[in-house]
């Protein structure tokens, strides 16, 4: 045991190179015809449970088919484009040009559109121009590397320290040390978790050499990964109080899975947990009964914007719809007659999140009133507000726009 010890203390104090570096222009681009007049938008997560991120560039594909990102970076980041039903990923390094393949453009269909715990496919983005030693290459040849291992020890009828000791050494001779701080930190967590095979030692082990005595990786994917899988069997928070950042991160997951009350994260201190906080609590309360929504004016779908102070209304009755469902097209039916119905007793807001505004606009052409008539596209901060993003959904408001019933009645079944 002593021997393991010592080897994973090795990769932990590997963790906590810092790399000096400096703002570098780096770029992005490729040619894909199917998405030719789509915005892109190139972005990173600031931690692992995408609370915040940055929006690293964006474009328009041409008519040709090309794009182009070109943005400042001075770390190596995993970067993300939103493509529907997949997301397209890539490690990024300062000052370096990458030409890329998108997947064939494939729009969320309908069945996606309305499940609420649907997740974009994930897909490493194909390179036309990756050489060997670029960090792309090194974490595919790594990975694949790492899986074997992996399954060679799941396969061993006890798991032992010494076969996950030479598992690490196997995999260190094939990709050896080096001065890059964001690759030693992925293989260092990717470790973390072959460690935690070892039953008896679980999660302590792992918990004490790689996370306890070093800083929380914000950046890094591999961080997090470990750290969903290794913490939430821990329930010894206190004794991670020497680490005050790794401390608030188990309070939250604690929070997150319901195991511990929205209260605690009001006790969260520094500044990058607290922005996770934030988040936690946000979407926690956005299916809470008697929690406010901050909405301050919207923008139509004419481009006219209301504010919400300025209207007088006893209730307000909030459909998320799309105009590609048939589910969707029969709300909003119904939701016109009973804008009709019940002009003084409630207002009626449809919000389509659809991503066409030609398919926004055919859905409302038949309609006599589109004044209260929003996209998620003009609006994005209702996305955060209700922590929404699929349809259909109901939401029924107050006249100091707290939340009344969640989800709310749907509109045949609504009576103001």
């Amino acid at each position: 045991m002593n021997r393991i010890v010592r080897y994973i203390t090795l990769f932990a104090l590997l963790c906590t190179a810092v790399n000096a570096s400096f703002a570098a222009t780096t770029t992005v681009k490729g040619t894909d015809n199917t998405y030719i007049g789509t915005t892109l938008y190139l972005q990173t997560w600031d931690d692992g449970w995408q609370a915040t991120h940055t929006l690293l560039d964006s474009c328009t594909v041409d008519a040709n088919g090309n794009f182009q990102f070109t943005f400042e970076l001075t770390e190596t980041r995993k970067a993300h484009i939103p493509l529907g039903h997949y997301t397209g990923s890539l490690f990024l390094e300062p000052g370096k040009t990458y030409e890329i393949a998108l997947p064939i453009n494939t729009p969320i269909s309908a069945k996606e559109a309305i499940n609420p715990y649907f997740q974009a496919e994930e897909l490493l983005v194909s390179f036309t121009n990756l050489s060997s030693t670029d960090i792309n290459r090194q974490i595919i040849d790594f990975e694949d590397a790492f899986d074997r291992y992996w399954e060679q020890l799941l396969q061993e009828p006890i798991v032992t320290p010494q076969l996950i000791e030479q598992a690490i050494a196997s995999l260190d001779s094939i990709f050896p040390a080096s001065d890059h701080a964001f690759w030693e930190q992925y293989k260092t967590y990717r470790y973390a978790l072959m460690v935690n095979l070892y039953a008896a030692g679980a999660p302590d082990l792992s918990i004490s050499n790689y996370f306890l005595q070093n800083p929380v990786l914000y950046h890094q994917p591999a961080y997090w990964e470990a750290f969903d899988a290794i913490f939430p069997h821990f329930d010894r928070i206190s004794g991670l109080y020497s680490n005050q950042p790794l401390f608030e991160l188990a309070i939250m997951q604690k929070v997150e899975s319901n195991d511990l009350p929205l209260s605690k994260l009001d006790y969260i201190q520094t500044t990058e947990n607290k922005k996770i906080a934030d988040a936690i609590r946000l979407k926690k309360l956005s299916q809470k009964v008697g929690h406010h929504i901050a909405i301050d004016s919207l923008t139509n779908i004419n481009g006219e914007t209301i504010h919400w102070n300025e209207l007088q209304f006893p209730k307000a009755y909030f459909l998320f719809t799309n105009s590609q469902l048939n589910e969707c097209r029969a709300d909003v039916a119904f939701v016109e007659k009973m804008s009709k119905k019940y002009p003084n007793k409630c207002l009626f807001l449809l919000i389509f999140t659809d991503e066409s505004t030609a398919s926004i606009e055919q859905a409302c052409h038949g309609l006599k009133n589109n004044y209260f008539v929003c996209s998620l596209q003009q609006n994005p901060m209702l996305r955060t507000l209700f922590y929404q993003t699929y349809a259909p959904a109901y939401y029924l408001l107050d006249s100091e726009s707290r939340l009344m019933q969640v989800p709310a009645p749907e509109p045949k079944n609504f009576v103001p």
